[in-house]
């Protein structure tokens, strides 16, 4: 695994060239989400445990985006991002066919991996769902470089793609209408779902005649200056030194979610101005509080924004840097009065960090079910609020002040929740934030390490015995909360 692979490959040819990308381009936009990751999940780590889980898992969903992103690739494609399972991808100067031609090859692919079995005997069910529109975009290069850059779609053509995978089930290809008006007569169309407008999505499930491959060729070579802005620098540390090995695990964070709007981004001339001027703040703040700026989806009807806390650098308070950052973003300053008041989830839990995507493209990614909590208590919040689940809560109570807590239904699950709304920080309080405690993992004492990793499956799986390890016996002093649901 090299670095540029970070890096949207359109995006790594220009550079390689010394040239750069244009800001506003027209094409086709595709999105394609898998299923069955979750249930893979919980399989691997139950059979294989929190050290080989992690490894296995890795090597299973590089396998399945390997296939995917090289149907990208084949089809002149580039994968502009990850959100989660999923990706979105661009296809400049495409009126549909080769997007589409893409969905249907990117489904022919999925075929394998329909039922995947596991060392243990588990048969996972795997799916994917693509949706295909057109039009013209602006692409962003937004972030400051001594932190990541990001590299961002935006546009009502974004818009019209994210509508259209609303109306895909697993194994659909789906066209909006913009690509049925311009090349329908190649479609075949096995129905039409409209919408309340009465706007109708096509499920296409073949073409007349198929877009000729468009490979993008040799992949180019970059300077290490080239490369260290798109790459999170522990991240990097770790490549550089041959320590990849080590970036997949299961471990506990915090996951902030964060809706914002206020920006024109198919109308305004400074859109990409605004938008950096805000992400680089963002970051300023996620650099104050040792976090880690994960994804950014940008759309007309509301943008996001995923903060990790607690990977890949962890410390032993990483709900209340959370919380204190989600306090400083309710208020940003005075010369960007142009963003509306902010929407704001905030979970913790056990999650899967580390890199994932294949081998020609990759991001870094901190996965598991309390990232989707934080994202459906972000979706709950009113305007200037910030809603936590009660876990969050819980390990951080005496720094904050809270509202009254409140019963809520959410997404995902049978029975309502409690949530907590954050008001501020306890007047009196004089907490101040801890050390970082690491970034890599632990190395020697191998038998005692080995003791602590049998004691935490046999916590998370049989629910019969609590660990937490201390100064005395890793040097490291971090409380396993969010792995127990305990802390003394």
């Amino acid at each position: 695994m090299t670095p540029n692979i970070y890096i949207p490959i359109d995006r790594r040819h220009a550079m390689a060239r010394g040239g750069t990308l244009p800001e506003r381009t027209t094409g086709a936009a595709l999105f394609a989400d898998i299923s069955g990751f979750t249930p893979l999940t919980t399989a691997l780590l139950k059979e294989l445990g929190l050290k080989r889980g992690p490894e296995e898992l890795t090597h299973q969903l590089n396998i399945i985006y390997d296939a995917l992103i090289d149907e990208v690739h084949r089809y002149g494609g580039t994968v502009i991002g990850f959100a989660g399972d999923a990706i979105t991808c661009w296809f400049d100067k495409d009126d549909g066919r080769r997007s589409i031609s893409c969905g249907l090859a990117l489904q022919q692919a999925m075929e394998q991996f329909k039922s995947v079995k596991t060392a243990g005997g588990s048969i996972i069910s795997l799916a994917i769902k693509v949706a295909v529109s057109i039009g013209a975009v602006r692409r962003f290069l937004v972030g400051i470089p001594d932190v990541s850059y990001k590299d961002v779609l935006a546009g009502s053509t974004i818009d019209r793609m994210a509508a259209g995978e609303g109306y895909a089930e697993k194994g659909d290809v789906i066209a909006a209408p913009e690509v049925v008006a311009q090349i329908g007569d190649m479609l075949e169309i096995a129905e039409f779902r409209m919408n309340e407008q009465g706007e109708k999505f096509a499920v296409v499930t073949g073409m007349t005649e198929t877009a000729s491959a468009m490979p993008w060729g040799d992949e180019p070579t970059l300077s290490e200056e080239q490369l260290t802005p798109w790459v999170l620098r522990p991240i990097y540390e770790r490549m550089t030194h041959g320590q990849e090995q080590f970036v997949a695990e299961i471990r506990p964070a915090t996951a902030l979610f964060m809706k914002f709007s206020g920006i024109d981004y198919d109308n305004d001339a400074k859109a990409r101005e605004k938008l950096d001027t805000y992400i680089q703040w963002v970051q300023s703040l996620v650099h104050r509080y040792e976090g880690t700026l994960i994804q950014l989806t940008l759309g007309d009807k509301g943008s996001f924004i995923y903060t990790a806390f607690g990977a890949p650098i962890a410390h032993e308070d990483d709900s209340i840097r959370a919380l204190s950052m989600a306090l400083d973003l309710l208020s940003p300053p005075a010369e960007i009065d142009f963003i509306d008041p902010v929407q704001i989830g905030i979970s913790q839990g056990r999650m899967r960090a580390g890199p994932y995507g294949g081998s020609a493209r990759v991001t870094y990614g901190v996965l598991g079910d309390e990232v989707n909590m934080s994202a459906r208590l972000m979706g709950k919040a009113k305007p200037g609020q910030v809603l936590v689940s009660e876990f969050s809560h819980q390990s951080s109570r005496h720094v904050f002040d809270w509202d009254v807590p409140v019963s809520m239904l959410v997404k995902g699950k049978v029975e309502p929740i409690t949530v907590y709304r954050l008001l501020g920080k306890v007047e009196q309080s004089q907490y101040q934030l801890q050390g970082m405690q690491y970034t890599m993992p632990m190395v020697g004492r191998q038998a005692e390490l080995t003791l602590i990793e049998e004691k935490i499956e046999h916590r998370l799986w049989r629910s019969m015995s609590v660990l937490r390890h201390t100064n005395e016996l890793f040097d490291v002093g971090v409380c396993m909360a969010s792995v127990f649901q305990y802390c003394p």
